[in-house]
């Protein structure tokens, strides 16, 4: 066919009876599909902005795939498309691209792009088994791991077909920093640069958002426009799940160093148990050198590095437990958000900053020492073997050294303005944190004002039908950006039905939770399972999953699922398996489960999943919110609840055969003023019946 970006032909794509159309016997035209993709093209013509709500079972995937492949192609140009799931990355690449490479009958190619690390590095591991002393299961791993490595045509983590713990993949896997590229004894069979090429020769190219948001870090850090950064370049991108945008940058640009990070860091340079580690290999080759350069060498490695190793390892684990006792003797909550009334806590004063400035002067030391054990090594190249290998190694080091620096000395010593700090425990160990209050600004200069088109596009992006939420937070107000709202196919009116229990206590009061546990029981009894508990804590699922663990048999239930037991993806497949099953989730849960058919019926959603104003991130927004004269309940905190809530409705009808109920449990939908703004949030063909808990439950009987 014919390569042209018109509108006239993505239109006819689309339309019935037409080339889509005839690859299927049972398609069904869906005018929202084509309206969205003819806007796409427009956009991608006009080289704007795009910001586009489509509604569950629009068929959005194929609407922007088609004037992305045509797009591509036309212009010669790739095009990103990315994503926050494996899920959706995996339905691109596996269904959605291959049916659309036969219709067309086009040469395009679309390559999944994944991190380098999750890619094996052969000379890693044939290093690693040389020299690491390990206790025999650990041997068996890696015999295992060389059987895969004669078999695999990725030499990725995800081929795997058994488990690899994190820090053995640490020891073997790809690592831009420790990358001896085309010098590399083993450059022509490595996985990664296959991987690479596959991707130099793509035309579209999936990748999630947080391999873009590395891909714009690293082009801001090095200046790079035309070259290749984590990815070649482009100049249009598609964001699909846009919703997690603000979330993901947010992650992404921020700052987190772990005691456990620092520990094994300080292992990589020299790990007493297992006989491992940089300078630990220096030792060993330096025996080659000529007798005065050896015994300065290992003198400076024996009296200097080794013990500021040990020094530094026990300063690690004093300062992290003086952090975690501070957090535990003066604060309730989880995570500790580092404000300047905590920062003049006598303790963190006294204690905490002394032993940051004690930890900082022998890193800086060690940093020192690295540094001129690399000059040396450096003047001494020609006498030792796998001298680039250890000078890659031993740089990498020098500038994790440099980076702990900077970060320690950020969170504790000079905090920035526009960034929140905290600190966060867990056990034993300990992580010091920080992200940016803003990421609009970062948006706008790095990827807004650099690309051609983007699109955004999500089945939630609009607060009460406005895009200026999603707009302000991606920071879209100061470019022309096009909005487009595409409703659903589905029949709401017959395939929906929503329900609200007026005579719940409020979620505050010390009598929820009870009452919670005695609505579900009656409903999922009556609906025999086949539900999904959406929870806004882990703390209540677990309170509500006891006390059903003990009634399943009187409450006609085979099977309870709750997040925890399994794997997300597990869970998801144990309910869609098993009849009369019932499955309870926070969190992750709330979007992307996808269960058509009749397996799941009634979702629940026991409470309006208002972020938690204590966590560090949050309250820091808040306060600069309502520093900025706003209110902060009805800019930030209601909007987004909003967006969460529809994605929990979205959870039920995922096809036009599908039908059931949402039940709220929560009556503030109804007894306060904004609670009009989540009822307004349903498909606009909803009915809503709003009633009493025994009312309810008829209902439930009678259109059961």
């Amino acid at each position: 066919m014919s390569l042209k970006l018109e509108l006239d032909q993505i239109k006819g794509f689309f339309a019935p009876d037409e080339r889509l159309a005839s690859f299927f016997p049972k398609y069904e035209y869906r005018s929202e599909q084509q309206k969205m993709a003819m806007k796409i093209t427009d956009v991608f013509k006009q080289k704007k902005h795009l910001l586009i709500e489509a509604g569950t079972g629009t068929g959005k995937s194929l609407a922007y795939l088609v004037p992305s492949i045509f797009s591509s192609l036309v212009e010669e140009q790739k095009i990103i498309i990315s994503t926050n799931t494996i899920n959706l990355q995996e339905q691109l690449i596996n269904k959605d691209i291959p049916l659309l490479q036969e219709v067309f009958e086009l040469d395009f190619k679309a390559v999944l792009v994944k991190g380098r690390r999750n890619y094996v590095c052969l000379r890693r591991l044939i290093q690693y088994e040389k020299h690491a002393q390990l206790a025999a299961g650990k041997y068996d791993k890696l015999a295992k791991i060389n059987q895969w490595i004669l078999k695999t045509e990725t030499g990725c983590r995800s081929d795997l077909d058994f488990k690899v713990g994190f820090e053995l993949w640490e020891q073997i896997s790809s690592k831009s920093e420790l990358c001896l590229r085309a010098n590399c004894p083993y450059y022509e069979q490595c996985h990664f640069i296959f991987a690479r090429r596959e991707i130099e020769e793509a035309d579209l190219l999936i990748v999630n958002h947080h391999l873009l948001f590395a891909d714009l870090a690293l082009r801001k850090e090095q200046d790079l426009e035309e070259q290749t950064a984590v990815l070649p370049s482009y100049k249009k991108v598609v964001f699909d799940e846009a919703h997690n945008i603000e979330e993901v940058a947010t992650s992404y640009l921020g700052l987190k160093l772990s005691k456990e990070g620092i520990i094994k860091f300080l292992q990589s340079l020299y790990n007493f148990e297992e006989g491992i580690g940089v300078l630990l290999q220096l030792r060993l080759v330096s025996s080659k050198l000529k007798d005065k350069l050896k015994q300065r060498f290992q003198k400076r490695i024996d009296n200097d590095l080794v013990p500021l190793v040990r020094k530094l390892t026990d300063r690690v684990h004093s300062l992290f437990n003086q952090l975690i006792k501070f957090s535990e003797d003066n604060f309730k909550e989880y995570k500790v958000r580092l404000t300047e009334e905590v920062r003049n806590e006598k303790l963190w004063k006294e204690v905490i900053k002394i032993e940051v400035e004690n930890f900082l002067l022998d890193l800086s030391s060690l940093r020192q020492g690295m540094e001129e054990i690399f000059e040396e090594l450096t003047l001494a190249e020609d006498e030792l073997e796998n001298f680039e290998v250890l000078a890659v190694e031993l740089a990498a080091k020098i500038e994790f050294c440099t980076k702990i620096n900077q970060t320690i000395g950020e969170i504790i010593n000079t905090p920035q303005p526009d960034y929140v700090y905290w600190l966060e425990p867990k056990a034993d160990n300990c992580s010091l944190c920080s992200a940016p209050l803003d990421i609009s600004k970062e948006l706008e200069v790095n990827l807004l004002e650099k690309m051609d088109s983007i699109i955004f596009t999500s089945a939630t992006l609009t607060v009460d039908n406005s895009f200026d939420f999603i707009s302000k937070n991606l920071g879209l107000q100061n470019f022309t950006v096009d909005t487009l709202k595409v409703g659903s196919p589905f029949d709401y009116r017959n395939q929906l039905q929503a329900g609200v229990i007026k005579d719940l206590p409020n979620p505050k009061h010390e009598s929820f939770v009870k009452e919670v546990v005695g609505a579900i029981k009656n409903i999922v009894q009556i609906r025999e399972g086949n539900s999904l508990v959406l929870f806004t804590s882990y703390w209540m699922l677990n309170q509500v999953y006891q006390e059903l663990l003990e009634e399943l048999e009187q409450l006609k239930i085979n099977n309870l699922y709750c997040q925890g037991m399994k794997s997300r993806h597990q869970l998801i497949e144990d309910f869609k398996a098993n009849q009369r099953s019932l499955l309870l989730g926070t969190a992750s849960f709330w979007e992307g489960v996808d269960i058509p058919g009749k397996q799941l019926s009634c979702v629940l959603i026991v409470k309006l999943p208002f972020l938690v104003p204590t966590d560090p991130v949050i309250a820091a927004k808040i306060e600069d919110i309502e520093n900025n004269g706003q209110n902060a309940f009805f800019n930030y905190m209601l909007p987004k609840a909003v967006i969460k809530f529809r994605q929990g409705i979205g959870r039920l009808i995922r096809s036009k055969e599908d039908q059931g109920w949402v039940i709220i449990l929560d009556n503030r939908v109804v007894s306060k003023s904004y609670g009009n703004i989540f009822l307004k949030s349903f498909p606009s063909d909803s009915q809503i019946v709003i009633d009493k808990l025994n009312l309810l439950t008829d209902k439930l009987i009678n259109r059961n």
